[in-house]
């Protein structure tokens, strides 16, 4: 069903609802009481901010994760499911900067938020604000939630140089673990004693004891090493042709989930492999002729061809078609670029503030084909002629134990089935790939299955260039998964949040909220299908 935006979904099973977050400050109630063919949106709220992330408890309260203000200062808002499943207020708590992702313990007694702290648009300038990444944990007042306990749990007694000689990436333009660690997505073990958080620019996870309320551990999420494994790294040939590499891969997981193998906690990731580009927005797309020259100011005048506001100071600014009309200046763009303009620092790229990323064409060491090729972004803080090129992400799911052993990592088998099924995008093949985004995990019988959410693959037969592909992995085995198929929506794309919502002894459903269709998907699997 068509949302209007879908980014985050989760469900409650005994009151057939599912709390939806659109990517913006609405909130939608999804009823699925006639069946998941038959949902019903029954309920919208605004919220006070941007929404990040949704949960609900198993006693009916929804917790929302919103960033309240420019500046991303974070709450948690609760609202509690009436016995019309209608949304009642019930009060907010501060958290971190960004509160990015939040689940509930499975008793529903603790809330824990994983807060980005992402860095300001404008980082890499001296206008730039890099706010602390955090992690808060929410011990529930069940009778007043807005009065809940929260320990807020940061970085600042790391030490740099100990989590790089433990592979951990700090970097950026402020190398310290107080504000360069960004939480990204959290998961709760099975039994509800740990919180596992994904810390994506760092390439590592973070372990919580959440009894202590401390951050147990940090482990690197290890690099992946593609010697012997076939890869694609260029997007100028006009087809999936992988070849023979020496490169390295920073996995640096988005998405997480936890499940118990033989009485042991185990993580299975999504490596996506995102970096830190700033500005990372555009305000302005050239609409006009290839090689026009614009003109841009403060000064409104006849033949305005749009106003946007400037993002620093809150100003109008005036685009004009051809040049010397705007009173601060000229530039020159072609049709569909994309441009970020303030009167302070004038129209720049997507990266002329801050980019880790360099293509690997401006490298002096390191593989020659991929030199030669010139066209894989590569993390500039981690290339060096010893160990070599490194590229961001795994482009691939890994299964590791709760002390950080890794058990198993799917190698290039990503791209291969999204390229069998005629997925696969290969202008994404310089640039991380598939991008797996999220993952969950299904408990059905006694067989153990995963859900892999791929941001990038589209159907390439689609002139509109929609059509979604969630591969599915047997992991019964957690040292050796099998693919078993993929799910689709015709009118979808970019999966961004999925939730598991079992259904009797032999399946359930796959509810998928699409960020970028903003559309929400439900699937229908059991073991009759594998």
């Amino acid at each position: 069903m068509d949302l209007g935006g879908a980014e985050i979904v989760a469900y409650h099973n005994d009151r057939d609802i599912a709390a939806v977050i659109t990517g913006g400050s609405t909130l939608s109630l999804v009823s699925y009481k006639k069946g998941f063919d038959s949902p019903k949106v029954v309920g919208e709220l605004e919220l006070p901010g941007d929404a990040q992330s949704v949960d609900i408890n198993k006693d009916g309260l929804i917790a929302v994760a919103v960033a309240v203000n420019a500046s991303n200062e974070g709450r948690i808002y609760f609202y509690q499911l009436n016995k019309n499943n209608k949304p009642v207020a019930k009060g907010s708590v501060a958290v971190g900067n960004l509160p990015d992702s939040l689940s509930f313990t499975p008793n529903g007694k603790t809330l824990v938020s994983a807060n980005e702290g992402e860095p300001s648009k404008f980082y890499g300038t001296e206008d730039g604000v890099d706010p602390a990444g955090s992690i808060s944990v929410v011990r529930l007042n069940e009778d007043k939630p807005g009065r809940s306990k929260v320990t807020t749990l940061d970085f600042a007694s790391y030490d740099t140089d100990d989590l790089r000689n433990q592979g951990i990436r700090i970097s950026g333009e402020n190398p310290n673990p107080f504000q360069d660690i960004e939480p990204e997505y959290v998961s709760i073990s099975p039994n509800g004693r740990d919180a596992f958080i994904t810390l994506q620019e760092n390439n590592a996870i973070a372990r919580v004891d959440l009894n202590k309320r401390k951050i147990k551990d940090i482990f690197s999420q290890g690099l992946k090493d593609w010697n012997g494994t076939e890869v694609d790294t260029t997007d100028r040939d006009g087809a999936y042709a992988p070849g023979q590499r020496n490169i390295f891969g920073l996995r640096m997981a988005d998405g997480i989930d936890t499940f118990t193998h033989r009485g042991k906690t185990y993580l299975i990731t999504a490596n996506e492999g995102d970096g830190r580009v700033r500005p990372d927005d555009v305000n302005f797309e050239a609409s006009l002729a290839d090689g026009t020259t614009y003109s841009y100011g403060d000064n409104l005048t006849d033949g305005v061809l749009e106003e946007i506001e400037d993002e620093l100071t809150g100003a109008s600014i005036y685009i004009y078609g051809s040049a010397d009309i705007g009173n601060r200046g000229n530039f020159e763009a072609d049709q569909g670029d994309e441009l970020f303009i303030t009167l302070k620092y004038g129209p720049v790229s997507d990266d002329e503030y801050y980019s880790d990323e360099v293509r690997s064409g401006k490298l002096r060491t390191g593989d020659a084909t991929l030199i030669t090729e010139g066209r894989l972004k590569t993390v500039k803080d981690a290339n060096d002629p010893i160990t070599g090129i490194k590229a961001f992400g795994g482009r691939s799911f890994s299964i590791y134990k709760a002390n950080g052993t890794l058990v198993y990592d799917s190698g290039n088998l990503l791209d291969q089935i999204t390229n069998a099924a005629d997925f696969y995008d290969d202008g994404r093949s310089d640039d991380k790939s598939v991008e797996p985004e999220s993952v969950v995990t299904a408990l059905i019988g006694k067989r153990r299955f995963a859900f892999v959410g791929l941001e990038r693959p589209y159907n390439q037969s689609d002139a509109e260039e929609l059509g979604t592909f969630i591969p599915v992995f047997e992991i019964t085995k957690p040292n050796s998964p099998t693919y078993v198929g993929a799910f689709s929506a015709a009118q979808s794309l970019s999966p961004e949040g999925l939730s598991w919502v079992a259904g009797g002894n032999r399946g359930g459903h796959l509810l998928v909220a699409n960020e970028v269709s903003g559309t929400l998907d439900a699937f229908r699997f059991n073991l009759g299908m594998v």
